[in-house]
């Protein structure tokens, strides 16, 4: 093969990759559903005229692939009710970390709802981030809920196998489980089945709530349908505050919201008291109502005594609260 060929050939790759990062750009449902943290993956896309209509991201690429940016928007208007906390997230790139920064919907660059101006990601050999970092806008390291900064290790993949968090004064904070050292197994498509509770020498452990394992199942679009609570043991753990120890999410719509929502007990039965739950959404999919039943599919409550709840939000997106009725339809105040 001559080199003119092999040039040829080259700059026909570099072309196709750029025309596949540009037209990966769009509107999605989801704006990341890569759990390995080695590539930004969108998931769901929609239409200019269903982005309209629901919550949707906007990402963009550049010509290496790279994500630029992604936006919010619910019912088709900025919001800043994001999963990172802001209307707009900018990534800024170089060889040894990349940035991110936020912005409002007039260009500027502000703090997000957690107080934080910038994260910095350290970067390895692979490009694949080891080390994030909050700071605030003089440029002084910060916690947001008491973390200031995560180190991760990675396989020979790329894929993060492990997490510590720590606050500014180098304190390891436990995740939302209890869990201290965390690490991580995925299937083939980069989802999370395994969050693991480890010690120092890499045994598995038991955390504050009686757990070792969470356990999780994802579809191909990355949508969210079970997860299970289990000790170092193997035995499902009923989990303190969800009064569960398996959940079921089933009866997916298109953007991954479920109808019906299934209770385990320890022994893998599902709750006599409460065993499953009929959900709706509102068609901007923010869910409006939840209401529970016992085994044989009569009305039933939870253990504070609401039967069921609706679910209130403003015209941005915001989450405002629920509202709980006993099985009286009578207004209650949940424990």
């Amino acid at each position: 093969m001559t080199i003119k060929r092999i040039l040829i050939i080259i700059s026909m790759l570099f072309a196709s990759s750029s025309v596949f990062a540009q037209d990966k750009s769009g509107y999605y449902y989801n704006w990341n559903i890569d759990h390995t943290e080695r590539y930004v993956k969108p998931s769901i896309p929609l239409t200019k005229l269903e982005a309209n209509k629901i919550s949707s991201y906007l990402v963009e690429f550049n010509k290496q692939n790279y994500m630029t940016s992604v936006s919010y928007f619910f019912e088709g208007k900025p919001s800043i009710h994001s999963n990172f906390n802001a209307f707009k997230m900018v990534r800024e790139h170089s060889p040894n970390q990349f940035i991110e920064k936020f912005m409002d919907n007039k260009g500027q660059f502000v703090l997000n709802n957690d107080g934080v101006y910038k994260r910095v990601y350290k970067l390895n050999d692979s490009g694949f981030w080891i080390e994030k970092m909050n700071y605030d806008r003089k440029g002084q390291l910060i916690e947001v809920n008491e973390v200031a900064r995560v180190v991760v290790e990675r396989d020979e993949q790329g894929a993060v196998v492990s997490e510590i968090q720590y606050n500014i004064k180098g304190g390891v904070i436990p995740d939302g489980n209890g869990f201290s050292y965390v690490h991580f197994k995925y299937n083939a498509d980069g989802l999370t089945t395994h969050r693991e509770n480890r010690n120092r020498e890499g045994n598995l452990v038991n955390g504050k709530f009686g757990y070792a394992t969470v356990y999780f199942q994802f579809d191909e679009k990355g949508s969210f349908f079970e997860e299970e609570f289990r000790d170092a043991l193997g035995h499902l753990i009923v989990h303190p505050y969800f009064d569960l120890a398996k959940i079921h999410f089933r009866e997916l719509n298109k953007y991954g919201k479920p109808s019906r929502i299934y209770y385990i007990n320890e022994n893998g039965y599902p709750h006599k008291e409460r065993a499953y739950a009929v959900v709706t959404h509102r068609p901007n999919m923010t869910r409006e109502s939840i209401t529970y039943f016992d085994h044989v599919g009569d009305r039933t409550s939870d253990r504070n005594g609401v039967y069921s709840s609706t679910y209130e939000y403003d015209i941005k997106g915001k989450y405002l609260g629920k509202t709980h009725y006993d099985i009286t339809g009578k207004e209650i105040t949940a424990k």
